[in-house]
Parts: structure tokens; C-alpha cells; sequence
């Protein structure tokens, strides 16, 4: 299995594409926020993507001595795979921030991580930080790595505190549980919308 396509959504969710043993092209839309070393895979592409849109942070620096600023000046959203052997590579998508507010997005131009026309001195450098990505995509999708998102337990305004859980519903808390446990991804296979049934626990299981 290959991760061909990948982005991080505004809801900082994944959409990602890949082909599958059977050598279908296979789309998910996950519902789950991204955990944290995710987003830190991503980041690290960002150098690149200063290098390759030609920003100016880049102007006569190599990849090791650009700005930290860069973090927060540009973002990179997504990549996508391309080509195969000694043709494979890569096409950065993101954007940066400008001082007007206003977002000026940015798509990197396809980049060959082995071959000896390609020009990009940190082609090696730029595979090996995709392949990270690529393996927090999979665990994203597959093992069930995602950010853990604090949920509230429901108390009743004005009540004392010395025994918080003591009116806690238990519908309510059960609810909460099952929300961590089912993905409620959206699957596209070859085109076409596959939802998976949602494996659904009983209360007894859910309390015990």
C-alpha cells in the first residue's frame, strides 16, 4: 500500500488517497483531528516548500540555515506522488500568510526525488521527510492515531463541588466513550462512496 495523495484540511482532519493490494485507488475522508506528530511531519516540509516556490527567505541560504520564522509565515497543506523508478517524485501544496491577512497559496513544481536531471540539491532530504509523512498518514488511518480531544462532562450549574461525578448521566459519559471509539471516516473507493458500519457497544460493555 502507497500513500499517493495527502492534505490536511481546515478542519485539521486528513483526506488522503492510496492504491491497495488489489490495485484499487482508494480515497478516505477521516473525521478525527490530526495528532500532533502528524502535523510536525508536515512541518517538516515547509523549508522545501520556501526553497522550491523560491521565497524570499530562501534568497542565498541552504536548506539547513533558513529562519525559524518560516514556521509561521508558511504552511504546507498537502503533497501528491507522482511518476515511478527514476521518475518518482513529489508536488508540495500551501500556502503562506501575508501581512495583509490575506493567504497566498502555493504549489511547489514536481520535484523527482532520483534522477540526474532533477536540480533540487536536498532531493534526497525531501523524500525522506514525504516518507514521514506518509507513515503518520497510515497511522492515522489504519491504527488509530489521532489528536485526543477533551470532551466535557455534564454538570449542573450552581452545585457543589466536593463530589463532582456524583450526578453525572451515564447515557451521557456512554455517549462520549462510543464517540472515541468509531472512526466515522468516509471511504471513496474508485470513485465511488463506501461508509463503513459503525461497530456500536452496549452500555453494559461501555460502563463496565
Amino acid at each position: 500500500m502507497d500513500i499517493t495523495k495527502a492534505k490536511i484540511t481546515k478542519d485539521n482532519t486528513i483526506v488522503a488517497t492510496y492504491t491497495n493490494e488489489n490495485g484499487d485507488t482508494v480515497t478516505i475522508e477521516g473525521k478525527n483531528i490530526v495528532h500532533k506528530d502528524l502535523t510536525a511531519a508536515f512541518s517538516e516540509l515547509i523549508p522545501h516548500l520556501t526553497i522550491l516556490c523560491e521565497q524570499k527567505e530562501a534568497d542565498g541560504k541552504l536548506l539547513c540555515d533558513l529562519p525559524d520564522g518560516i514556521y509561521s509565515k508558511l504552511e504546507v497543506s498537502g503533497y501528491s506522488m507522482g511518476g515511478s523508478d527514476d521518475s518518482e517524485g513529489v508536488t508540495l501544496t500551501g500556502k503562506r500568510f501575508l501581512m495583509s491577512k490575506k493567504v497566498l497559496n502555493l504549489n511547489a513544481p514536481f520535484t523527482m526525488f532520483n534522477n540526474e536531471n532533477e536540480e533540487y540539491e536536498y532531493a534526497l532530504d525531501l523524500y525522506e521527510s514525504v516518507q514521514k509523512c506518509s507513515y503518520e498518514v497510515e497511522q492515522y488511518l489504519f491504527e488509530k492515531k489521532w489528536a485526543v480531544v477533551q470532551q466535557e462532562l455534564p454538570f449542573k450549574e450552581g452545585e457543589a463541588s466536593d463530589m463532582p461525578f456524583e450526578d453525572i448521566n451515564p447515557d451521557a459519559v456512554a455517549e462520549a466513550v462510543e464517540g472515541f471509539e468509531n472512526a466515522g471516516a468516509t471511504f471513496i473507493i474508485n470513485g465511488e462512496e463506501a461508509k463503513p458500519k459503525k461497530s456500536r457497544k452496549s452500555k453494559k460493555e461501555l460502563v463496565a
